[in-house]
């Protein structure tokens, strides 16, 4: 009778410490679910923070373009752009915000020439950061900081800008006006009165993925006939990803020119790597 009893107890106890292990793993397994939907939350804001250019989020992009079809004899230059971005709130909701260019060319036509290119500044002023309709009043500055004639304006130029953004889920739109005029310079270099106008549209595809579709397009008020127009066509693919504790963004982009002067490239390839400053 008291092996029975014995018996008995062990299987109660067996039985009873059965479930712990798979008590555990589904515990384990709920809070890597949890862990990961809070991530793939962050991962979504960012991304719909990046898809409005006038968002309260500071970064640094490196876009490197690859520029196909350039001159009578297809040549392909090679562009870094350095991007970095500064938003500064204040306590009244509004906002100012630096957007800076950093052009590193390496050309093989016209000539064969490599370094760094004009620098740009644009800065805004957003008065409201709470509405979904973003604002942005502000100037663009290029600085003739080329070093190699080729790969520069040779001038001093500015002028207005303005940009507005629409957010929304999963639709973000808007785009940019801006002009610049020369205002100083070599005398010997042509001088500068160029529109671009950009429009934008963002889609959030979810999982911290967005499809984007834009145009930087200007308009040449110095160039004659045909050449005035310069209307490139992008759409790009990007995901938000968290490598070490810290945000990315990776981009891939594809350029197609639909108007263009003579000898300028025929399509683009685009590769870019946005670090989200958190």
């Amino acid at each position: 009778m008291s092996q029975m009893k014995f018996i008995f107890v062990c299987l109660a106890i067996i039985l009873f410490i059965l479930p712990f292990p798979a008590v555990l793993l589904a515990e384990r397994k709920g809070e890597a679910k949890s862990a990961e939907s809070s991530l793939i939350a962050q991962e979504e804001k960012i991304a719909k923070e990046l898809a409005n250019p006038l968002a309260p989020i500071t970064t640094f992009i490196a876009q490197f373009r690859t520029e196909f079809g350039n001159g009578p004899d297809d040549d392909t230059n090679y562009q870094l752009r350095l991007q970095p971005s500064f938003f500064k709130p204040f306590a009244d909701q509004s906002a100012f915000l630096l957007r800076t260019i950093v052009p590193l060319k390496f050309n093989n036509w016209p000539t064969n020439d490599s370094g760094l290119g004009d620098i740009t500044l644009t800065p805004y002023y957003v008065p409201d950061v709470t509405r979904s309709t973003f604002l942005g009043f502000g100037g663009t500055f290029t600085f003739p900081t080329a070093t190699q004639e080729p790969l520069g304006s040779g001038k001093w130029s500015a002028g207005p800008a303005f940009i507005l953004a629409q957010v929304g889920q999963p639709i973000t739109w808007g785009g940019l006006v801006q002009h610049v005029w020369s205002y100083a310079g070599h005398s010997d270099r042509s001088s500068i009165s160029v529109t671009t106008l950009q429009p934008f549209i963002a889609y959030l595809l979810g999982k911290g993925w967005a499809a984007t579709v834009t145009s930087e397009t200007t308009y040449n008020w110095q160039a004659t006939g045909n050449e005035k127009w310069t209307v490139p066509l992008a759409a790009q693919i990007a995901k938000v990803e968290q490598i070490g504790g810290k945000f990315f963004n990776f981009g891939l982009a594809g350029v197609y020119y639909a108007g263009k002067p003579s000898y300028a490239p025929e399509w683009e390839m685009r590769f870019s790597l946005t670090y989200v400053f958190k």
